[in-house]
């Protein structure tokens, strides 16, 4: 799926969004400089389990101090470690710097979890379009049956403390 290809599948399904473009930003420093506070900043995790075979994709608030050392025992998973740019690329057709929970459109094996944050929960957040040169504004209760309705599997964890 491509960043046009996203916005048409929005439309279509009468998802309300807004959208900034701006310079190719890498990592989240980089993006609270240019990119407009119009939703909940977030960051996006992509990590695999110790035998690859399980991938998460892990979506927070840029505030959150998420603990890798215990995150798989919260989502009933192996120890976890970031995956590769090639896994990246594999899995969800994504770039390093452009990682999004919309990614998971790009999932047809069905192999990536989803994983939001409890605090994005109702939550207005931001997120890129697949590329790192916009951020997308989106309510999460209008875009999460459209990622379930594409198979994927969604939870919400409390990623500081204990409660997946």
């Amino acid at each position: 799926m491509t960043e046009t290809e996203l916005y048409n599948l929005l439309d279509q399904r009468g998802i309300a969004y807004e959208v900034a473009h701006h310079p190719a930003v890498m990592t989240v420093a980089e993006a609270a400089e240019v990119v407009p506070d119009r939703g909940a900043p977030t960051k996006n995790l992509f990590l695999r389990d110790d035998k690859k075979r399980q991938f998460f994709l892990v979506t927070a608030l840029v505030e959150t101090q998420v603990d890798l050392r215990h995150l798989h025992e919260r989502l009933g998973s192996r120890r976890l470690s970031f995956a590769s740019a090639e896994l990246l690329k594999e899995k969800l057709g994504l770039e390093p710097g452009s990682v999004t929970p919309f990614g998971v459109l790009n999932d047809t094996s069905h192999e990536v979890t989803l994983v939001f944050d409890e605090g994005l929960r109702h939550a207005r957040f931001d997120a890129h379009p697949l590329v790192n040169t916009a951020t997308l504004y989106v309510e999460m209760d209008d875009v999460l049956p459209l990622f379930e309705s594409f198979g994927t599997q969604v939870s919400f964890c409390s990623l500081t403390n204990c409660g997946c």
